[in-house]
């Protein structure tokens, strides 16, 4: 019966320019119209494995599967069949408007950050991570873009070592009684190595080689 069926659709898509399911018109565009108002098609379901184990004998430039795992979703081969290159045609960035979002995860980059440079232009929804420390510290290439406050109610030291990264930037703030000693090698104008008092703000900035400059409200 099966080999029946199949017989009399050949028979009949070669009859036709169009092949209809559920419908005796499909549309002219569509070599194939599976049409249906409570069903829907489902198409091969396979994990990563079962995915991957299809290159093995070739996977067809446009092979559309489902994976259940891992990272689940419509997976597209967008390559050839020798050197096959597998895209997830799912997408957890979320829209509305105009205005994209994505929680999903992390977002990075390895190339340009490029957008707009006009007076108009505007970066928001990033605020500084505030650290607290109460006892001698090293500055770490995690710290840039940080506000570091000391609350220590005594002297301590914050050393900044090298190596930390070309563009890096973090502000100290003063906020207890003990003054804030910076060692490491660094350029100052003043030749000042303390914060002056308590409340006071410095910005340690490093601009590429050995030019680290630490500098705001200092004393010695």
């Amino acid at each position: 019966m099966k080999k029946l069926l199949i017989i009399l659709l050949f028979i009949y898509s070669g009859s036709y320019a169009q092949t209809g399911i559920g419908t005796s018109t499909p549309n002219a565009s569509a070599k194939l119209e599976v049409a249906s108002t409570d069903k829907g098609l489902l198409i091969p379901r396979m994990t990563k494995a079962q995915r991957e184990a299809i290159t093995l004998s070739g996977a067809a430039n446009g092979l559309l599967v489902y994976q259940t795992d891992d990272l689940a979703g419509f997976y597209v081969n967008t390559s050839t069949t020798t050197t096959p290159a597998w895209t997830r045609v799912n997408s957890n960035w979320n829209r509305t408007g105009n205005d994209i979002s994505y929680t999903a995860g992390n977002i990075s980059t390895t190339g340009a950050l490029t957008g707009g440079n006009s007076s108009t232009s505007n970066l928001s929804g990033f605020a500084a991570n505030v650290a607290s420390i109460s006892a001698n510290y090293s500055i770490t290439s995690a710290d840039n873009g940080k506000v570091i406050q000391s609350t220590s109610a005594s002297a301590i030291t914050i050393t900044i070592p090298t190596g930390l990264p070309t563009g890096f930037n973090c502000t100290v703030v003063q906020m207890g009684a003990g003054q804030v000693t910076f060692s490491g090698t660094y350029l100052n104008r003043t030749g000042f190595s303390k914060t002056a008092s308590q409340y006071s703000v410095v910005s340690i900035l490093h601009l590429g080689g050995n030019s680290i400059i630490v500098t705001g409200e200092m004393s010695n």
